[in-house]
Parts: structure tokens; C-alpha cells; sequence
């Protein structure tokens, strides 16, 4: 006779974020296969509740099954109205966010640093090679645009740095980007079409260092031609990396289980997925028990390394902290690491060339 661990996941199986919540769900079931857990339990069985277009009531049906543990959703919005459906604890799996900051979230366990943390690593890439430059010009849309302007405001002062923020809507970023006034660092986060337009206007103008947060796609930025070179992005995670973890397989270990079993090569939205179910593993392995109550302390008290890098929440805020999110940037045709100095994979090339052509389409 068995002993399974219920385990509910709520996140997008249909709508406009499918693919993510699917990745998710890929992700989550690979960890469910390989999990070794103390006594009692001896399999894991993984039930998901589709997110779309009702998040909230998604998460009241998964917490009136009862299962164990409830993880999700993927998705700023769709994890707000989740979060706030149930009072029982629920591993974030796919919205990280500054926003679910213990205080406001209790029951929260965030597995991957805020999103909106990345111009920090932009800032402290320049100035450590860098003292002259002082203007920072953000600019932002979509749901996280005010939370990224309040962290990069933090961090700029913390650096010695001055911003002038600017927020536009979805679908103006030609508009927003003529009226941007210059300065010495461009930060730009939007959605991928609107990045890629602004980009077209503001890569032509001389900043000392820019960044887009979609530009790690060598898809999304191909249009850009010469205008790449040198452009800064928050990084994806390595596949290939071979490092070892105190918690769970090496990243090359997981891209291979992950494509043997679902025939398809895991993205960093089912990487997080994953290492979601390596933390709840790990926090019951520590306190012998799957209560809300139990995990959740256990959960707080984890330091340790994935194959996304170290988890560590903070203590005032219970956001994580541990994983910091890397720099990449763009140098001779190809993304290498440039930030944090323990995982660059090159040294940071400053200041940006400054070209003027874009690639343009073959002919015919």
C-alpha cells in the first residue's frame, strides 16, 4: 500500500500564458518522478489546476482537495488573485515579485529573486568600471512598472547614480522612446515588440551602457544588427552548467532528464518550476512533516544551492535574496555572463560601441 504526498499545482494550462504554465507543469512532474521523501510517503502524486481565467477560483478548488502542499501560479497577476484566494501556505513558483513581501504575504514561499531586481546588477556592472557616470534614464511598462522603478530608484542611490524614470503604455514605446531625454545608462523594461521598438530609436544615441530586460533572446534582438553589440540583459539560465549543488542535479543533469522524459528541452520557466519542488522536498526532508506550518518555517530557515544558483529568503521580508539574477551582454555575436564576478563567463566591455545600422533582411 502506498503513501503519497498530494501536491496541487495551480497554474495557466490554457489562455494567452499556456506555454509557461505547461513548461511549469513539465517541470514539476519531473521533480514528482525523482523526489525521494522520509517516511511515510513513498510516490508523489501531482494534480493541475488550470489558472485561466479565473486564478482565484483555481486556487479554492485546489485548496478544497486538500492536498499537501499547493504550488503556483505562473504570472504577476494570476499569483495576486491566487494568493489572496486561500490562507494556506503556497510555494511561488512563477511570479517573482517584490511585491510578496511577507508582511503582505505570510503564507508566501518565493523560490526565485523579484524579477525587478535586475537593474541592480546593471548598476553595479557599470559603476565597478565605471565612476563617471551618474544618470541613469529608466524606462517602463507593464504590471511590474512601478516596482521596477521603485528598486531601481533604491539601487541607483545606493550607487551613486541619479534616475529619470519614465513609464509608458503597452504599444507606445515609439512615442516613449523619441521623448526620452539622454543620459550616461539606458535601462529599458517592457514587453518584447515594445523593447525591440524603443530599441530601434534609442540604440542610436550615445549611452556609455544599455540594457533591455527581453535582450538575452538572440530571437527577440536579431532585427538589431550592429546595435547588439555591447547591450546588457538580465541572463537565463545556463543548461550546460556542470557545477554542483548542495540541493538537487546540476543544470546539465536536469536538461537531459527533463528532454528524456518530455521530448522537449526545459526552459528556465520549468527550471524554476523544478527547483520549486526541490525546496518543498528539502524543507519536509528537514522538519519530517508536510504541515503548512512545519514547511513553511523549514522553508525559511534553507540555505543552500540548485541548479538555478543558491536559495536564501530574507528573514524581514521573505523574499529571496540568495539568488541574485546574472548579467549577460552582447559581444561579438554572442550572450556571456558579465555579473555577478563569481559567474561571469567574460569581462564586461565598457563603454558601449555606438553604431548606426541596423541587420537588414536578405533580399527576395
Amino acid at each position: 500500500m502506498t503513501t503519497p504526498l498530494t501536491v496541487a499545482l495551480v497554474t495557466p494550462l490554457t489562455g494567452p500564458d499556456s506555454a509557461q504554465g505547461l513548461a511549469g507543469l513539465r517541470g514539476v512532474t519531473l521533480w514528482a518522478r525523482d523526489e525521494q521523501l522520509p517516511h511515510p510517503w513513498d510516490e508523489i502524486n501531482l494534480t493541475a489546476y488550470d489558472a485561466h481565467p479565473d486564478p482565484a477560483a483555481a486556487m479554492r478548488a485546489a485548496a478544497a482537495a486538500q492536498p499537501h502542499a499547493l504550488l503556483g501560479p505562473y504570472g504577476h497577476r494570476a499569483a495576486v488573485a491566487a494568493f489572496a484566494a486561500t490562507d494556506r501556505v503556497v510555494f511561488n513558483t512563477g511570479a517573482p515579485s517584490a511585491r510578496f513581501v511577507r508582511q503582505a504575504f505570510p503564507n508566501v514561499i518565493n523560490i526565485a529573486a523579484a524579477t525587478s531586481t535586475w537593474p541592480r546588477g546593471v548598476l553595479s556592472t557599470v559603476r565597478a568600471a565605471d565612476r563617471r557616470a551618474r544618470r541613469v534614464v529608466l524606462l517602463a511598462s507593464g504590471d511590474t512598472a512601478v516596482e521596477i522603478t521603485s528598486l531601481t530608484r533604491a539601487a541607483a542611490a545606493a550607487q551613486a547614480f541619479e534616475v529619470a524614470s519614465h513609464v509608458f503604455p503597452a504599444g507606445k514605446a515609439t512615442l516613449a522612446a523619441s521623448r526620452l531625454p539622454p543620459g550616461d545608462i539606458l535601462i529599458v523594461h517592457a514587453a518584447p515588440a515594445d523593447e525591440l521598438a524603443a530599441a530601434n530609436i534609442l540604440l542610436r544615441r550615445p549611452w556609455r551602457a544599455a540594457a533591455f530586460s527581453t535582450a538575452v533572446s538572440a530571437e527577440a534582438t536579431a532585427s538589431l544588427g550592429d546595435l547588439r553589440e555591447r547591450l546588457l540583459a538580465p541572463g537565463s539560465w545556463n543548461p550546460e552548467d556542470t557545477r554542483a549543488t548542495a540541493t538537487g542535479p546540476s543544470a546539465r543533469t536536469f536538461t537531459a532528464d527533463f528532454t528524456n522524459l518530455h521530448g522537449v528541452a526545459p526552459t528556465e520557466t520549468a527550471a524554476w518550476a523544478y527547483v520549486t519542488g526541490l525546496i518543498l522536498g528539502r524543507a519536509i526532508r528537514f522538519c519530517g512533516s508536510a504541515q503548512d506550518t512545519s514547511v513553511l518555517a523549514a522553508a525559511r530557515g534553507i540555505d543552500t544551492t540548485t541548479l538555478l544558483g543558491r536559495f536564501r529568503l530574507d528573514e524581514a521580508t521573505g523574499l529571496q535574496v540568495g539568488h541574485q539574477i546574472q548579467i549577460v551582454q552582447w559581444q561579438d555575436g554572442s550572450s556571456r555572463t558579465v555579473w555577478p564576478r563569481e559567474a561571469a563567463r567574460a569581462a564586461f566591455t565598457h563603454p558601449r560601441l555606438i553604431t548606426s545600422r541596423p541587420a537588414t533582411a536578405p533580399a527576395g
